[in-house]
Parts: C-alpha cells; structure tokens; sequence
C-alpha cells in the first residue's frame, strides 16, 4: 500500500517524472530548527501525560516562555489528543498527518502545530500541502462540518499566530489536487483491478511464471475462497 505525508505529496506534484526515483528514507530527516525544538516538543508531550515539568522550566528559562505562550489555548474545551496521528484510506492509498495537539470539541476540531520555527508569509502557508491535507484530514476523520474545523500555527518564537478555516470550496479544490496528485498510483491500482477481472487463475499463473505480471497482480487474480 502507498503512503503518503504532505512532504511526498509535494514531491510527487512538483517532480512526477521521478516518481520511482524519490528516497523516501530522506523524507523522514529533520531540519536544524526541528531539532533545535525538540526539547520543548518533550516538554508539551509530558504536559500532556500530566507529568512535572516545572523543575526542567526553571532551569530552561527559554522553554519555559515557549510554553506560556501555548498554555491559553490548552484551556480550549474538548476532548484533547497530544502528539496526534491523523490517517485516512483514500483510492487504496494511506494519507497520514501529525499534529502537536488536536482538541475535539462539541461544535469544533482545532488541530496545533507549534514551532520555533519563523513563519512563512501566510498565503504560502495557506497553500502548502502540510496545511491543506491536514483540514482534510481532519474533516475526513471526524466528519465535522467544514466550517467547523480549524488548524493554528503557533510560532511561538516570534508570536505570531496564523488559523486556518475550511469551507466547501476549499474542500473542492483540494480534493481536485489531491486527484490530480495521485492520479498515477490510482490509475496504476485501476489497471491491476481490471487485468484481475480479465485473466483466469491459471492464464495469470502462467504469465507470473513467464515474469509478464508481478506477484501481487497474480494474488489479485486468484479468487477467495470461503471455508
């Protein structure tokens, strides 16, 4: 099964003609300044765990006023999910996300994404597939009015604050890119479906001898059998 974060989906869209080339053990590398942020990242999950924190505050000053800029939206009401993993099947194909924090409420879903990172110019981020795969995700999984779900960047070094809503258009428009995006590995798992439909068991198992279909197209061919 394909996987795919907003970082593979960005280099799908922008390089299609390396789709077989990408490494996508580099993907999982992070940049200075997510390292640089990982201790306070530690720090939010054992706040989250409900675990002390405030002798590692004193000494960290920095950190310390890392998370009193997080602190007022942690009185949001909800159910709250820390350090979440947001996953959702589509065309065959795994989408999957993270946020810091997502809080769940009645008329609500807000996920968080904090960062010591500086912020980019806010319709660049708008646009960016972290962004938008995110509201879909979360859509998607909670089922919530599109109107209802909102995702917060938190940059807490420079306090700047960015949210970004959902709507019926925006939905639209993703799911158009994300069709076009994925169109190669969706048309790929149509076409093993179809030469399922068209062989016998025995005409595939013949053409996975001679090498002509691979292991999983002759798996697709052989039908269930119930016990």
């Amino acid at each position: 099964m394909n996987r795919f974060n907003h970082k593979t989906l960005e280099l799908v869209e922008h390089h299609p003609e390396g789709l077989s080339t990408i490494n996508y053990s580099n993907l999982t590398l992070k940049s200075e300044s997510e390292v640089a942020g990982g201790q306070f990242h530690l720090v939010m999950q054992q706040i989250g765990l409900g675990l002390p924190v405030e002798s590692l505050l004193k000494e960290y000053p920095q950190i310390n006023n890392w998370v009193d800029k997080v602190k007022p939206f942690l009185n949001i009401l909800g159910n709250k999910q820390w350090n979440a993993q947001i996953q959702y099947l589509y065309h065959d194909i795994l989408l999957y996300s993270e946020c810091d924090l997502i809080i769940y409420g009645e008329n609500q879903v807000v996920g968080f994404d904090w960062t010591i990172q500086k912020p980019p110019k806010f319709e660049i981020l708008e646009s960016k597939w972290q962004t938008q795969l995110r509201l879909f995700l979360l859509h998607e999984r909670t089922e919530m009015p599109l109107e209802q779900i909102s995702l917060v960047y938190l940059f807490i070094n420079t306090d700047s604050i960015y949210q970004f809503t959902y709507s019926e258009n925006k939905h639209l428009a993703f799911k158009e890119r994300l069709e076009e995006t994925l169109a190669p590995f969706i048309g790929d798992n149509n076409e093993k479906k179809h030469l399922a439909d068209k062989i016998t068991p025995q005409e595939a198992h013949d053409k996975w001898l001679a090498r002509e279909i691979s292991t999983t197209e002759y798996l697709a061919a052989i039908p269930e059998v119930e016990l």
